[in-house]
């Protein structure tokens, strides 16, 4: 299923539906045997010569001589061929099966490999599946089990496809091997036939030898015959000597009187020559001089080019700045002159428009009344039909005759708006498709609102102009709604009904269509998106059908569902669209759509396809191109160049047509000065946005010269009429006969039968030159050559008379070897010229050879060439010159070793090639091998004479083993020089991810970051599958974890994390590279100990300024005084104090100057603001080794080897910071000290635009939940600028606050810690919830202390409240009391109070600071003023507003000494408010007192059958008074306990005296007596008796009961 959608991936949109891959690899394979048999048919029957009917058979003999088979006949020979071409194809054929067989079985490897990888996933799947199930994770198993069901389709689809493949390799094989039976046949015979040849070739060479022997016989036979004849000669010569003898005697005596002429001829000559071999001494001084000049002017030219360079660089960057504002000045110049034309041009085209419309006004006029018309007959026509459904149409008629009376105006008005329409409506060319995302309603929209501005002016000139339909053409309404709600609601209807009606649509149109928001975002954008996104039918042929698929693919953030709406009209009779709807889909699928086109009108067709989902409408634009012509030339320029009067030349030009429709053509010569039209183009800009070209065209005067004619020296070939073809050329040639001297130009056009396509014209141009009649060139200057080079030149010799000349060359002695003229000797012709042609081949040994000619310091050859002519007397004479130089290059060093290099890694090394030679040498490193580069410019390069350039060889190499290769440095003239290399290829066992990292420019304290991995590849060491890690040929690597190291240098601003790690086989690490660029402490140190060291200079020269006035004071005193002192102690008191103004203090140390110091951050904020920008660039090596790190258990480093090692190359960009902190520190530290938790601090920072750009400042976020926020927002910075930042800092928890933040800007980021310390205000109180007062006695009091202790740092504000203050106390006392709400918790802690109004607490001091690591202690005072056993209050002690302790205050109070406390409660803590004060005078007589009881329940618990026995205690107590009259001890006494002890209670002691402000326990225990029963309860009472200022009794009843365990 995979495979098969892939292959449907691929193919959509095409026009035919994708073959089955098995059928098409059948039908392929039948093709090439079809097409083998025709090809054996085809070489049986085909005879050579068939295309050219005039070769005979013996050329046919001698073109198939060369195969050897001279000897055979013709139809052996025919036959030869025959199986040669047969075997050439079958090879052919045996090749391409033996490839498609081993594409085939690596198909068949992947797809099992493939298998193999889902065999394993579903393994896995299913051990996942038991797992959950064994877990009972249901949500897991679903997933997973949907994971196995689509494996196993997978597995089931590759099968299926594996199966296909098996059966086509089958056939493949089977295939093959009968093309290689037919190729082993024909190989055989082809051995058989060499073998025959070779015996004909043996019988051939023994013909050839005996046919050598008659011809060496034939030689030997005439020299004898030629010796024989030798004898009749020797008598001439004999002759002939006597004659030369009596010559040679009269030559003697005419010598003899020659004589003395001839001294003085030489004695002429010799002085001549002296003058010459002078001349050249000086002309070889200047050429010298000439040579030095010329290498001192390129030198200087080189820095005048540089300088010239940056001149203009400069210069450019000015004039661009001027252009830019002369650009917006005249703009600005321009704006009046450009309107007032465009006012012109509107007038003009305002006349034009107005009689056009005229014109059209009748025809719309006629339309809409015949419409109107139509509409009124449509009308009654119902209205006859259906009566029933128009009950008030006379109400109805009776308001419509009163908006249809007036026909004129709406005439009128028609014609004003038709009128306006064209006047102000845009051209076709400016409308658009609407966009994909636009809806109807978007498009009506659009519609009203450019119909509104078009009716806006009418209806202000006159508002009673309405039309007859006010629904028709009622602009300010929406067309469509009104159409779709007038379809659905009959005449009668009612407002009220319309309205509903129209409420309706409008939920119905909302529900269709939907916003769709997602995670907060609201889509916006067109749902979905087409593949392709235009359906293009181009080139269609009528009457044909053609179907394209679309793919839809959804978009949006979720799902939808697409349907098909409609076509445009003009497509619908020719398109149709098959869509299913495939329901919903899910974001990124996608569902298919085919359209079919049935054209039935060759014409273009432009359209759309309209559908919707539920979040918006969109459409898929739809075109339909007929066949074009698209026809163009390889060139519109022909130059023919210089040529000779008389030659023929031709030039062929190319007529390519690239469109699908085929034309005729005419090619013709136009006339040779054709019409020019100069046509300007004026382009007016308006700033209402319309812009227009006017063309002006300007008539040149040869569009009326009658004396025009065609160019009779050049015309077109035979091609001038016929048809191209689609997607075909044409060659046009093009002839050139020059018959007069002089330029020649015309022009040729080609013409094309069909309408839509343009002529091409073709300019043509030509000289012809004639031929001279005098010596042109007696200086032959050869340049500068170089030695072993062949040089040639042309020497043009011309004849004036009528005759022929002979002309006869001469080369000196002393330069044959190294120069020649061809021809040696020739004849010109009358009024005609000869060349002579001058090769120059200088040799190594020309310094030697030509000492006369050539100057071996300066390389300067000059040679004066002879041409003699017969019959004449005077010689015609040319001089050579040259400048002969060496070839050679020296390349140091001429061999290269390389050594171990990583095939991650370059190796580079650097050799320096000079150039030996006076000319410019082109040069280049060619047959370079893959993994080497040279640079720079690839190995390609120029040397300039006697330079020397430093080349960069870069070895890359791609596997690890020995590299041995050579160099080959070619120059222009194919000389080579060779430098031998050799490399070791080292495959490392990790690698990097990058190997070089460009960071972009970053800021001073910013940061950038980039992350890379370091990974493990090196699985297998199977060296035959794939490449392993290993040195050279050297031992392959383990496999194993493998750890690396970075090692990072120092002072790189780069850290990387982490550093050092282990790498799994199979794995990778991700590594983090970062960059902040810092500046050095040693450098902020020096530069403020400069600022230290300027201040104190100036603070010296102040005072050295203000003693020198004291000086001159004292002075002047001195010389007033009488008693003159002496001038030395004058000068010594003067010198000591200049001596105290000058004394320097000693130079300061930079390492003093701490980091937190004021002068380190002024240091600081200096740099930063004149840093200046800096490239850095690193280099960080990755050491590898092989094992854990933490396996490595002694002490030192793993063993690793230093070739394994990976490098790291690191581009670090540094600028300055544009933003800077000026209240800040190193690390721009926000530091707001130690807070209390809760507490809130403001705290400023001042930030400073220093760069030259304004910036727009931007925050990064910070923790909504952290206590740091920044109060106030950012604005704009203009150079120069502050800004103050307010941060506010609220801790809530006891901890140091870390938290960084970025203020972004466009060049760079700043980066702020803002830090503080939240702490907890551990304030610990000595007393825990409850501080108990005791007893005290009515109107007494007691007071009772508790402590505060602060362990912070910090000073912490206290505030105590007493709840019995609190204004909340009435609203808190409003709950029931404790004893009647059950299970519940009373919510206030207020109790019984004094009846005064008085607090019966008080605490001092209520407010104050606890300062650090200090204790503050309270008073509390209990002062009841009445008897009470239930005084309560609540104490909230407040810090830092907060309530941090909670203390419950409570005290009873007795208006006796004694009390009794520890029994069960039985009242409630709660008074009545009916108990009132007693303020009488009691009688201190004593009285008898009520008995007072106290209850006591004890419980026993039963386990095993066996109780325990149950404790309790009763406190009997004496209050201390602070009387000092009175009875200051209690005794109490328990009467008759004999009765208790029965039921097994047990009261010790019974009787004891107990002093004041102490207390006595007693102890009441009870132990079931045996045979008791467990289920009832025992009571007992014993009467107490206390004694004290007065006797109280009291009744003890006590209850005991048996409880389970």
């Amino acid at each position: 299923m995979e495979k098969e959608d892939v292959y449907q991936f691929e193919n959509e949109g095409t026009e035919e539906e994708i073959p089955d891959p098995e059928q098409e690899a059948e039908k392929r394979m039948q093709e090439q045997l079809c097409d083998y048999d025709a090809l054996s048919l085809d070489s049986d029957s085909r005879i050579p010569g068939d295309d050219n009917p005039e070769m005979t058979r013996e050329e046919d003999a001698e073109a198939v001589d060369p195969t050897g088979a001279k000897g055979l006949s013709y139809s052996e020979k025919m036959q030869l061929q025959k199986r040669k071409r047969k075997l050439k194809e079958l090879e052919l054929l045996l090749q391409e099966k033996d490839l498609k067989v081993q594409n085939i079985r690596e198909e068949l490897k992947e797809f099992r490999r493939r298998m193999e990888t889902l065999e394993k996933q579903k393994e896995k799947v299913e051990e996942d599946i038991q797992e959950q199930e064994t877990a009972g994770n249901n949500v897991a198993l679903f997933r997973l089990r949907a994971q196995h069901r689509r494996l196993c389709e997978e597995l089931r689809g590759e099968e299926d496809l594996q199966s296909k493949i098996a059966l086509t390799l089958q056939e493949n094989e089977r295939e093959l091997f009968k093309v290689e039976l037919e190729h082993a046949k024909l190989m055989r015979l082809h051995e058989e036939r060499k073998k025959d040849e070779e015996d004909h070739e043996a019988q051939r060479l023994l013909e050839a030898k005996q046919r050598l022997e008659a011809k060496e016989a034939a030689v030997v036979q005439a020299g004898r015959r030629k010796k024989a004849t030798k004898k009749k000669p020797m008598k001439d010569l004999d002759e002939q000597e006597l004659e030369r003898r009596k010559a040679a005697e009269d030559t003697k005596k005419y010598n003899q009187k020659s004589v003395q002429y001839l001294k003085k001829s030489m004695a002429r000559v010799r002085q001549e020559q002296a003058e010459k071999e002078q001349q050249l001494r000086e002309d070889l001084e200047k050429r010298m001089k000439i040579i030095l000049s010329l290498k001192k002017n390129i030198r200087i030219n080189r820095e005048n080019l540089r300088i010239v360079q940056v001149r203009n660089n400069a210069r450019a960057a000015a004039e661009k700045q001027k252009m830019k504002l002369g650009e917006s000045v005249r703009v600005l110049e321009s704006e009046i002159a450009t309107r007032h034309m465009f006012r012109q041009r509107l007038l003009r085209e305002f006349e034009k428009k107005k009689q056009a419309f005229t014109e059209q006004q009748k025809t719309f006029k006629a339309e809409i009344m015949a419409k109107i018309l139509r509409e009124e007959f449509n009308m009654e026509k119902k209205k006859r039909v259906n009566p029933e459904l128009f009950l008030d149409t006379r109400k109805i008629q009776d308001n419509i005759s009163e908006t249809w009376k007036p026909r004129k105006k709406l005439l009128q008005y028609l014609e004003r708006c038709a009128e306006h329409k064209i006047c102000t409506g845009t051209n076709e060319e400016d409308w658009r498709f609407p966009s994909p995302i636009s809806d109807e309603e978007a498009i009506r929209k659009q519609t009203q609102d450019h119909v509104t501005q078009d009716v806006s002016d009418h209806e202000e000139e006159e508002s009673l102009d309405q039309p007859e339909f006010s629904g028709l053409w009622d602009y300010k309404s929406e067309p469509c709604k009104d159409e779709t709600t007038t379809k659905h609601l009959a005449v009668g209807t009612s407002k009220m009904e319309q309205e509903i009606f129209a409420r309706q649509l409008e939920k119905q149109k909302s529900g269709i269509v939907q916003k769709q928001v997602a995670a907060g975002r609201e889509f916006k954008g067109c749902p979905f998106y087409s593949k392709p996104d235009i359906i293009h039918f181009q080139n269609f042929d009528v009457g044909k059908t053609y179907k394209k698929k679309v793919m839809l693919i959804n978009a949006s953030y979720g799902i939808t569902f697409c349907r098909l709406i409609d076509v445009t009209d003009n497509l619908k009779d020719f398109i149709e669209v098959e869509f299913k709807p495939p329901g919903q889909i899910s974001a990124g699928m996608s569902c298919d759509m085919t359209v079919i086109f049935k054209p039935m009108v060759d014409e273009d067709v432009e359209g759309e396809v309209m559908l919707r989902a539920h979040i918006g409408s969109f459409t898929v634009p739809l075109k339909c191109t007929t066949k074009k012509c698209d026809l163009f030339v390889d060139r519109e320029v022909v130059d023919f160049g210089a040529h000779i009067v008389g030659e023929t030349i031709t030039q062929v030009i190319t007529l390519t047509n690239r469109g699908a429709l085929g034309t005729y053509f005419e090619f013709l010569q136009v006339l040779s000065k054709p019409q020019s039209f100069n046509q300007g183009t004026e382009t007016i800009t308006v700033f209402g946005g319309i812009s227009e070209e006017q063309e002006l065209p300007e008539y040149s005067s040869d569009l009326f010269d009658t004396e025009q004619e065609f160019c009779t020296e050049i015309k077109v070939g035979q091609v001038t009429m016929d048809v191209i073809g689609p997607f075909t050329s044409v060659k046009l040639p093009i002839i050139f006969v020059p018959t007069i001297p002089g330029k020649v130009q015309t022009h040729i056009e080609i013409i094309f039968s069909d309408p839509a396509s343009e002529n091409i014209p073709i300019k043509v141009q030509a000289e012809a030159i004639d031929v001279p009649v005098w010596i042109s060139n007696p200086n032959i200057d050869l340049k500068i050559c170089m030695y072993d080079r062949l040089y040639q030149d042309s020497i043009r010799a011309h004849n004036r008379s009528t005759t022929a000349i002979q002309l006869k060359c001469e080369v000196c002695k002393e330069l044959k070897d190294h120069l020649e003229l061809l021809p040696k000797t020739g004849y010109v012709q009358a009024h005609s010229s000869l060349n002579f042609q001058l090769k120059f081949l200088p040799r190594q040994s020309l310094p030697k050879d030509a000492e006369i000619f050539f100057n071996e310091k300066t390389g300067i050859l000059e040679a004066p060439m002879h041409i003699w002519a017969s019959n004449q007397t005077r010689l015609l004479t040319f001089t050579v010159h040259a400048i002969v130089t060496s070839s050679d290059l020296e390349i140091k060093p001429q061999t290269i070793d390389f050594g171990p290099c990583s095939i991650y890694e370059s190796v580079w090394t650097t050799i320096r090639v000079t150039n030996k030679s006076i000319l410019c040498q082109e040069f280049g490193f060619i047959g370079i091998p893959e993994y080497v580069d040279v640079q720079p410019n690839d190995g390609f390069g120029v040397l300039m004479p006697l330079e020397t350039q430093s080349i960069d060889v870069m070895v890359n190499v791609q596997h690890a083993k020995e590299y041995a290769f050579e160099l080959i440095c070619k120059t222009e003239i194919n000389r080579n020089f060779k430098i031998s290399c050799t490399a070791i290829g080292v495959f490392p066992p990790l690698k990097l991810s990058h190997s070089v990292v460009h960071f972009a420019a970053t800021a001073l304290h910013d940061i950038a970051t980039v992350t890379l991995y370091v990974v493990n590849s090196h699985t297998n060491q199977n060296e035959f599958t794939h490449p392993v890690p290993r040195i050279g040929t050297g031992e392959i690597a383990p496999v194993g974890p493998t750890s690396f190291e970075f090692v990072i240098p120092e002072y790189s601003d780069l850290t990387i994390v982490p550093a050092v790690g282990t790498v799994k086989p199979g794995q990778r690490c991700k590594v983090h590279l970062m960059f902040k660029p810092m500046l050095a402490d040693l450098l902020v140190q020096e530069k403020a100990v400069q600022m230290l060291s300027c201040v104190e200079e100036t603070r010296k020269i102040l005072e050295k300024q203000e003693l020198e006035p004291i000086l001159t004071t004292k002075l002047d005193a001195l010389a007033k005084n009488k008693t003159h002192p002496k001038p030395k102690d004058v000068m010594d008191q003067s010198v000591k104090e200049s001596k105290r103004a000058s004394i320097t203090l000693e130079p300061l140390n930079p390492a003093d100057i701490t980091p937190d110091s004021d002068h380190y951050n002024a240091a600081l904020t200096s740099l930063l603001r004149n840093y200046k920008e800096q490239f850095r660039s690193f280099v960080i090596p990755c050491f590898v080794a092989h094992g854990r790190t933490t396996d490595h258990k002694e002490t030192g480093y793993l063993p690793y080897s230093i070739h394994n090692t990976l490098y790291l190359e690191v581009n670090c960009p540094t600028i300055a910071p544009p933003l800077v902190l000026i209240s800040g520190n190193k690390r721009n530290m926000v530091d707001c000290g130690e807070i209390a938790i809760g507490q809130r601090v403001l705290k400023r920072v001042l930030v400073q635009n220093i760069s030259q750009n304004q910036l727009d400042l931007k925050s990064s976020i910070l923790d909504p939940g952290g206590p740091f926020e920044l109060l106030n927002s950012l604005r704009s910075l203009q150079p120069g600028a502050t800004n103050t930042l307010i941060f506010s800092f609220t801790p809530t928890k006891s901890k140091l606050f870390y938290e960084p933040m970025e203020i972004h800007t466009a060049y760079a980021n700043l980066s702020l810690i803002l830090t503080g310390c939240g702490v907890y205000p551990l304030v610990t109180c000595s007393v825990q919830k409850v501080l108990d007062m005791g007893y005290v006695l009515a109107n007494q009091s007691r007071t009772v202390t508790f402590q505060l202790q602060n362990s912070t740092t910090l000073q912490v504000m206290f505030n105590v409240k007493l709840d019995s203050l609190s204004y909340r106390k009435h609203q808190d006392q409003q709950v029931l009391p404790p004893f009647l709400a059950s299970g519940e918790i009373a919510g206030s802690l207020v109790g019984t109070q004094n009846y005064g109004g008085q607090s019966v607490f008080s605490v001092s001091p209520i407010i104050g600071a606890i300062e650090p690591m200090q204790t503050q202690e309270f008073e509390v005072t209990f002062k009841p003023d009445h008897e009470s056993l239930h005084y309560s209050d609540g104490v909230q002690v407040e810090l830092f507003d907060k309530v941090a302790h909670t203390i419950q205050l409570k005290g009873a109070a007795r208006e006796h000494l004694m009390f009794v406390e520890g029994g069960d409660p039985m009242d409630v803590p709660v008074e009545s408010l009916s108990i009132l004060p007693n303020y009488e005078k009691t009688d201190t007589t004593e009285v008898p007192r009520a008995l007072k009881s106290v209850l006591l329940t004890l419980k026993s618990t039963q386990s095993d059958n066996k109780c325990t026995t149950a404790l309790r205690e009763l406190q009997v107590g004496c209050i201390q008074s602070t009387y000092a009259a009175g009875k200051k001890s209690v005794e109490f006494t328990i009467d008759s306990p004999a009765a208790v002890h029965l039921k097994g209670f047990s009261i010790d002691p019974l009787k004891a005296s107990i002093e004041a402000g102490t207390t006595k326990p007693i102890a009441v225990s009870w132990t079931p007596p045996s045979g008791h029963d467990p289920h009832q309860v025992i009571s007992a009472t014993v009467k107490m008796s206390i004694k004290g200022d007065i006797t109280e009794n009291y009744q003890i009843v006590l209850t005991g009961m048996v409880v389970s365990s």
